[in-house]
This record gives C-alpha cells, structure tokens and sequence, in this order.
C-alpha cells in the first residue's frame, strides 16, 4: 500500500527533487509538501483501493503532479537578463529549467493517458480474443438426478435472515454475500456472517461463522456453521480481506468482490479473482486470469492460475467477470465501431441472472457454470440467438446455438410463467434454459411478495402453449415430459411415442397443481409408465384412488416412461 501510495505521487516526487536541486533553500517547503501529499495519497489508496493497472497509476499522477506544479512554480530561481542593447539595465525574471521539464512531463503523461483511455474505450478486439470460446450447436441433455436446479437466491436470504438468531450477539452482525458451491458432492448455498459496522466489528473482532443450505430442496432450512472467520469482507483496517489481498499482491487488479468458499471439512477461505492490464490501459486478459485464495482464520495467502486452483474452490472466476465476457463476446467480435453503428453478428446479452445479472448452474459433474442468454439488439426482439455457459474455474465460455436460435429469450419465459399467477402476483426468477429430451426449455422458478418459493414453471421455448407448473422440480419435469409427449414436438418425442390402450389397476395416485387446472398423476399395477390425466378433460379423475380399476387409452413417451391419457374411464366410480 505504501509502495502504490508512492507510485500514485512519482510525478510529484520528482518534480520535489527538481526544484531541491535548484533551490536548495527551499528544501523545508519541497519537501515539506511532497510529504503532505504522499500521506493523503496513503490515505486515499488505503480508503479506496484504487485499481493498480498502469493506466490508473499515470491519471493519479497526472492530478498528484498539477497540484504540486504551483509550488514548484514559487520556487523558481529569479535571473537577471539583458532584456535590449539601448537598455543597461537588467530585467529580472524568473526562468527555470525544472519548472518547464515539469510541465513537458506532466503533458507527456497527459498524452499517454489519453492514448490509455482510447484503448481501453476502443481496443476490444484484443480483449475479444483473448476469450477461450467453444460453439456448439447440440446442448447437454437434462440429467434431472444428476443436474440439481437450485432454489431462488431470495427465497434463499429470506430463509438465512430468519435464521440469523442462531449467531451469537446477532445484533453485531448482517448475512454477508450468498455462493453458490459443491461440498462434498452437494449443491448447496453458503453466506458469511458479516459485520454490520465498524464498531461492531471493533467490539466483536471475529465473525462466528457462516450459514449453509441445501440448495435442491425447496423445504431445506439453513444451518448455521461454527468457523470463526478474522479476515473478511466485512473486517476493517488490516482485517479487511480485500485490502490484505490488495497489499500482499500490489501488481494485479482485483475483479469484483471476495467471496465466500469452503473446504468439504468447512474450513472457510476467501478467493479474489485478478489479473494482470494489458499495457497502458486497463484492458483486461481472459486468458490470464488468477485467483488469490485467503485463509479466513490465519490470512495467509497464495496465487494461483483460476484453473489450477485446488479443488474445492468451485469458482475461481467471479460472477462479475463472467458477466463481462458475456458483454465482450456479445457485443465486440467485429470490433467496438460495429457494435455501436453496423452491429453485424452483435448479441445482446440479457441480464436475468441470479448473480451480475448471470445464473450459477451446477453439471452433473459437480462443476458450475454460469448460463445466460442472449437476444438481438433490436428493442423490439424478444427472441433468443442462443446461450452461453462460462465455467466458473476453466473461464471457457461455450455457446449453444442450434435449436435455440429463434425461441423464446429469457425476458418472454420470465413472463409466460407469470400470467398464470396474476391474480397472487408471484414473479418469475432465475430462468435458465435446459435441452429436455432434446427440445430447448426454460425452467423458472415462482416466487411470492415475500420471496418465499411457491413453484417451478417449465416452458417450452418455442411453444408457450407447452409448460407445466409444480412445486417440486422432479413433478414438473414429469408433467413437461409428458406433455412433450401429448403434441409430439420434437424428435426425441416423436420418434420414442406411441398410442397404447390398457385396463388394470390404480397402484399410487397424486393430485398435482398445474396452473389453473390439476393434473392427476397415477401409476397402474404391472405397468412401468407413470400416467398423467388433466382434470380440465376429466373433472373426476380427482376423485381416483389406490385400488379403482380404470380403462384408458393413451400416449407413451417411452424414454421417458411417461404417458398422456387420451380416453378415460374409471369403472370403480363412474
């Protein structure tokens, strides 16, 4: 800190030790007032942790140094000078070498910052190709077992705020910033215990811990850890956890905020993503990105590359960042003038995610990605050009086209799901797309005035007529596929449905919520298919229970194992 302090008044420092050198009487004053500066400069840097790319140090400069030059002008030696021949008498006047040498330096410094600014501003292209990008045009397949769809954020803080009288002396302190992360093989979301002020933080010295939820099961209730925490976000002076990352590694930029992650035994640590600027500018590298990791007891830190950081660190790329590439990959192919006048192959990322405008997406691998879609720049458009999956450790952003050229975007899935609840005002949250048995489909999660979770919505992204709405991710699921099924929509459907007739009887039965009407979900003894039958057809099908014999004719999805009812009959109550 004191270095960078030392860096951001150079210029000045310089300009002290030129006018010493001519006006070694003035050394006091000089000197005096460089002093000055370099200590407010301490406090400014300590204060705000200005970024220590090249191309701020010389703006910082470039203020530091006129704001001494007028002190540097006082000292300036009085010489005498023949000012015509029919005049003996000398002129005096000042002339002094160190003070023009100033001013050409600060000039030269002024030029080098603007020609920073340009490229920062314009050289995008560069920074463009520095992304790792993969176009594909098939997505994954939904895994519904392997591949958890995690509750909303909200409903999420809501529950942890509730949960904060389990922290002792709760008045000290706030729930920090919510991580999505895998520990020991589970989804689950985690938040720090913060202080909630300075004096607070001076009363309690450590945090108590940090609160973790499963992060699949809309039921689950946050448990609070036991890990006391010295270094955090949160912490002040030399126990802030950015400004410790700040001082031990003064040559890369930091990007976005510390953030929460821990070891599968708990043992809690902090991660800051950063990287070296390229050249005069800040310009960022996406190859290059770092991560340093802070041990939130002891403060030790080390750096590494954000793929090769150790493994329980799920997301070595901050949210911010990924929203960043989004922005560049989008926007900035063809160069910073096509995005803003021709616009050929421009992407309009949208910004609906959980986390800077991005959703955190767990893979069956237990790896997380961040997913966001992106749509035309046209204002009218509301229709998607495709995806983007950024793994959060490797920064390798993958775009899916495909089927997903044309559908609906992000924006119009948000609100399909929220018609069907008009009247209780539920919103829509989260919307990430998922390839369900080979068709494009948006899942969105419902949420009441209070944030708590009342239901998923699956939509089909080029058919709104097609969704289906329950309050488990796997019943939804179930109920989309067989609706897949009932209009043969795609492929996968078409090629894997069949009509069947079939008379047994009802082994389990369900009554499930499905917008405005009910879907009743029933299983048959010695069949495998689970069969789905809508009240809005069969008004009495809500009455069938475990033991009815029932005669029915309809549609299997056979990957699937599901069926849509077609022609119904219950003989045990007609």
């Amino acid at each position: 800190m004191l270095l960078v302090a030392f860096f951001c008044t150079l210029s000045a420092f310089i300009m002290a030790i030129m006018g010493i050198v001519q006006r070694p009487q003035h050394l006091q004053m000089l000197a005096g007032i460089y002093i000055v500066y370099y200590v407010i400069a301490i406090g400014v840097v300590f204060v705000i942790l200005p970024s220590k790319a090249l191309f701020s140090l010389i703006i910082m400069n470039v203020i530091s140094g006129v704001l001494y030059l007028p002190f540097l002008a006082l000292s300036s030696p009085n010489v005498a000078v023949e000012t015509g021949s029919g005049d003996k008498r000398p002129h005096v006047r000042s002339q002094n070498k160190g003070l023009n040498v100033a001013a050409g330096l600060l000039a030269l410094l002024f030029v080098v910052s603007l020609f920073g600014a340009a490229q920062t501003k314009f050289g995008v292209k560069p920074v463009y190709n520095s992304l790792k990008i993969k176009t594909m045009k098939t997505a994954p397949l939904l895994d519904k077992d392997a591949t958890p769809i995690a509750i909303a954020p909200k409903t999420v803080r809501n529950k942890m705020n509730k949960a904060m009288s389990a922290v002792p002396n709760t008045s000290y302190y706030k729930l920090g910033a919510l991580q999505t992360q895998v520990v020991k093989g589970k989804t689950v979301y985690i938040a720090p215990v913060e202080f909630d002020g300075f004096w607070r933080w001076q009363r309690a010295k450590q945090s108590p811990g940090y609160f973790m939820i499963d992060a699949t099961n809309v039921n689950a209730e946050p448990h609070f850890i036991k890990q006391s925490m010295k270094y955090t976000p949160s912490a002040y002076l030399f126990e802030d956890a950015q400004r410790v990352i700040y001082n031990r590694f003064p040559g890369w930029v930091q990007e976005g905020q510390p953030q929460l992650e821990i070891k599968d035994s708990g043992e809690p640590y902090f991660i800051q993503t950063v990287y070296k600027a390229r050249g005069v500018s800040s310009r960022i590298n996406y190859k290059s990105l770092h991560v340093v990791v802070l041990n939130a007891k002891t403060g030790d830190t080390k750096l590494y590359s954000a793929a090769g950081a150790p493994k329980f660190i799920n997301e070595s790329i901050a949210s911010s960042t990924a929203a960043e590439m989004n922005e560049i990959f989008g926007w900035y192919g063809n160069g910073y003038f096509n995005a803003h006048f021709n616009k050929t192959g421009v992407k309009d990322p949208n910004s609906n995610g959980t986390e800077d405008g991005v959703t955190p997406v767990v893979d069956k691998h237990g790896d997380i990605s961040y997913f966001n879609d992106f749509t035309s720049p046209k204002t009218s458009a509301d229709s998607t050009m495709g995806y983007s999956m950024i793994n959060a450790r490797t920064g390798t952003l993958t775009y899916y086209t495909g089927k997903n050229i044309g559908v609906m975007d992000s924006d119009g899935a948000k609100k399909i799901a929220e018609k069907e609840y008009v009247a209780q005002k539920w919103s829509a949250t989260m919307p990430i797309m998922y390839n369900i048995d080979g068709t494009p489909t948006w899942v969105v999660s419902l949420l009441d005035s209070t944030g708590a979770f009342r239901s998923y919505a699956y939509i089909k992204a080029a058919d709104q007529s097609v969704k289906a709405y329950a309050t488990t991710a796997t019943q939804a699921l179930d109920q989309y596929r067989v609706q897949l099924a009932t209009v043969g929509s795609t492929a996968s459907s078409t090629t894997n449905s069949k009509t069947i007739k079939l008379k047994g009887t009802v082994e389990r039965v369900v009554v499930i919520p499905n917008g405005d009407n009910q879907n009743v979900l029933f299983a048959v003894k010695g069949n495998d298919t689970l069969w789905t039958v809508g009240t809005a057809d069969y008004p009495k099908a809500v009455l069938m229970k475990a033991g009815d014999q029932v005669k029915l004719t309809g549609r299997v999805n056979e990957s699937a194992k599901t069926g849509t009812v077609e022609a119904f009959t219950n003989q045990s109550f007609k």
